[in-house]
């Protein structure tokens, strides 16, 4: 690879960082079927999670935390504060073998969801 091309490549990767892109290494993906979900909305680093009865941890994207710690729909609509009781209608997915900006090496665990309520 040309120098230039390296810094080009370089600076497209760092773009998508900061856009907050998901980077994927190669893993294996697995996709349950739709299904209402629960347990509790928690935060850490600027994420947003279903915590499930059992510890596991669902990352929750297109939702948002706002400046209150809340748990938001993409572009407004307030949903719980953190430890209130939460259920997401829709797709869980599980990786193992990679890393995002809202995970860490290892399975990453997620939801897709066409809704979330809190009760």
């Amino acid at each position: 690879m040309t120098g230039k091309l390296r810094r080009l490549s370089l600076a497209a990767a760092g773009g998508m960082l900061s856009l907050g892109a998901v980077l994927t290494t190669a893993g294996h993906v697995n996709a349950a079927p739709t299904a209402t979900y629960y347990g509790t909305y928690e935060h850490r680093d600027g994420c947003v999670y279903l915590v499930t009865s059992s510890g596991t941890p669902y990352y929750l994207p297109g939702y948002t935390m706002g400046g209150n710690g809340g748990l938001y729909k993409q572009g407004g609509g307030f949903i719980a504060y953190p430890g209130w009781n939460i259920k997401a209608n829709g797709t869980a997915y599980t990786s193992s073998g990679g890393t995002t900006l809202c995970t860490t090496w290892g399975t990453d665990h997620r939801i897709k969801a066409t809704s979330i309520y809190s009760y």
